[in-house]
């Protein structure tokens, strides 16, 4: 719900990156979906717990307009409860 889909780019993975998935992860390009702009990239930033960052690019899995309408409303769940209240 409201989670940003992501995908390494061909050939890379955990390993390429030096990821064990303890670190803390930023997004960076979401900003413009509320733009109403769905980019195909964004930049991830990789902080693990000695605060040597690391950044890589990755595929946002984002594909069809509905999608971006339900990441932009937090979720399809919030998007369906907007949509009753806004009938009612």
């Amino acid at each position: 719900m409201g989670v940003a889909p992501l995908q390494f780019l061909p050939e890379e993975s955990l390993g390429t990156h030096g990821l064990d998935g303890t670190e803390a992860y930023d997004v960076v390009g979401l900003e413009v979906l509320n733009e109403g702009t769905v980019p195909k990239t964004v930049v991830v930033r990789a902080t693990p717990d000695d605060g040597a960052s690391r950044e890589f690019e990755a595929v946002l899995r984002i594909d069809t307009p509905t999608e971006a309408e339900y990441y932009r409303h937090g979720g399809v769940l919030s998007y369906v409860l907007r949509a009753i209240a806004e009938r009612s």
